[in-house]
C-alpha cells in the first residue's frame, strides 16, 4: 500500500523541537537501534520531542530514580527547524486506514516501525510524528526526523533546567537524588 494519502502534519520552519543527550552533536541513526531508523535507505533518523518534558520521558523512560550526576552528564538541546517539514502523522485517526495503530510507536519490536520508516522516507516524508511511548496520558509527541545518515550540526545546547526536573517530578514522579 502506498503512503500517497497517508495523514501528514507540517511542522513550520519556526517550530522548536527538543532532545536530551550526552554528546554535544546529534546525528541521524541508521543502524537499526532506533524505532524509526529507515534502515537500508542511506537515510537515518534523529529523535526529538515537541516539548522538553517529552524529551525527558524519551530518555529516562521508566527509570524513576536518577542521580544528579546522571542529569549533569546530559544536555537539553533545542532546534528551530528553519524550513517546513512534512511528517507522516501516526497520531491521526486516519492512519488506521493504512493499518497503523498506536503500537507502531510503542511496540518492543522495532521491525514494523522501521519498515514503516523506510516507506515514509521513500514517499518523501521528512520524518514521522508519533505518541511518546512512556507517557501513559498520551499527551506528549515525539518526532523522528529523516536525514542523511551520520552527523548533523547541533542546536542550542544547555544544562537541563531545574524547571524541567520539577515538571518531571510533578507530572510523572521522577526523583533526582543528590550525589553523596
Amino acid at each position: 500500500m502506498t503512503l500517497e494519502r497517508f495523514p501528514r502534519r507540517t511542522l513550520r520552519a519556526t517550530h522548536t523541537l527538543y532532545r536530551i543527550h550526552r554528546e554535544p552533536v546529534w546525528w541521524f541513526s541508521s543502524d537499526g537501534g532506533g524505532r524509526f531508523d529507515p534502515v537500508g535507505t542511506g537515510m537515518g533518523a534523529c529523535y526529538w520531542a515537541e516539548r522538553p518534558l517529552g524529551a525527558w520521558v524519551g530518555v529516562f523512560r521508566k527509570r524513576m530514580l536518577l542521580t544528579e550526576t546522571e542529569i549533569a552528564g546530559r544536555r537539553l538541546c533545542s532546534v528551530t527547524l528553519g524550513r517546513d517539514l512534512r511528517l507522516a502523522d501516526l497520531t491521526s485517526r486516519r492512519a488506521l486506514t493504512f493499518g497503523v495503530t498506536a503500537s507502531l510507536g510503542a511496540n518492543e519490536d522495532y521491525g514494523p516501525s522501521q519498515a514503516f520508516a523506510v516507506r515514509a522516507a521513500r514517499a518523501d516524508f521528512d520524518g514521522v510524528r508519533y505518541l511518546a511511548r512512556h507517557d501513559p496520558s498520551q499527551r506528549l509527541y515525539a518526532v523522528a526526523l529523516f536525514g542523511k545518515a551520520g552527523e548533523w550540526p547541533a542546536g542550542d545546547d544547555r544544562e537541563i533546567p531545574a524547571e524541567l526536573i520539577a515538571e518531571a517530578k510533578a507530572g510523572f514522579g521522577y526523583r533526582v537524588l543528590p550525589t553523596p
